[in-house]
């Protein structure tokens, strides 16, 4: 009888062992939520530090990113023309560069790009417009031996349309005729009206944003991502 108890009592420590040894289960991870095609679009950077590293865009198209926000200028006899300013680019706008030049830019006359000892400027065609000729917008600036160049910022170097591809044709159309409709996320809507101006809040797609479209005022309201209202320009 004494036999059989200790066995029973060395198998009962045995597996009280082994359960404490047995490492502890892993905490259920919680899952990640599916990022959206959109949010899996990285538009692609140059960090462009230096005029020589500008001069990359020479020839290359790009297309606006920084909409409704940097003024362009006439560019005439290798000379920028900064006493007419003909206003802003528009959001998406393309733009075939031709050259990275620098010149000084008036204390008289404003631009979102700091004066610097000298700006750098693109000069640049935009195929499809009525415009005709050539013209320059600033893109960074020099300081003594400091400089700062702000092109990840201003342009998209691949053509949005393409990057967006999976947006529905009537989006693209809104985006590309620069007015915001029902039904848009705020990326969208950034593509047809420029950087937002003023808001009522910091979360994104669930706020009141207010765009200024060349001097024309859109209020557009989001829930859930979505805008569920829009006040356009009367």
């Amino acid at each position: 009888m004494v036999v059989p108890a200790i066995v029973i009592a060395a198998i009962g420590i045995w597996m009280i062992h082994r359960q404490r040894s047995a490492p502890a289960p892993a905490p259920a991870q919680p899952q990640e939520a599916p990022i959206s095609a959109e949010e899996a679009v990285y538009p692609r950077k140059m960090y462009i530090d230096s005029v020589k590293a500008a001069k990359a865009l020479d020839g290359k198209t790009v297309w606006v990113q920084a909409g409704y926000e940097v003024k362009y200028f006439p560019y005439r006899n290798h000379r920028v023309d900064y006493a007419h300013a003909l206003g802003v680019l528009p959001s998406l706008q393309k733009l075939q560069v031709q050259d990275i030049v620098t010149a000084r830019r008036p204390a008289d006359v404003a631009t979102m790009i700091p004066a610097g000892n000298q700006q750098v400027l693109a000069v640049f065609t935009m195929p499809g417009s009525s415009q005709g000729g050539s013209y320059a917008t600033a893109i960074g600036y020099l300081k003594g031996r400091d400089s700062q160049f702000y092109c990840d910022t201003l342009f998209y170097y691949d053509d949005p349309h393409q990057m967006y591809h999976f947006w529905p044709a009537k989006v693209w159309k809104a985006i590309d005729e620069h007015r915001a409709e029902v039904g848009m996320d705020e990326l969208q809507t950034a593509f047809a009206l420029g950087f937002m101006r003023q808001t009522n809040s910091t979360d994104e797609g669930n706020r009141i944003v207010d765009y200024d479209v060349a001097g024309k005022k859109w209020v557009v309201t989001f829930v859930d991502n979505k805008a569920t209202s829009v006040e356009a320009p009367k």
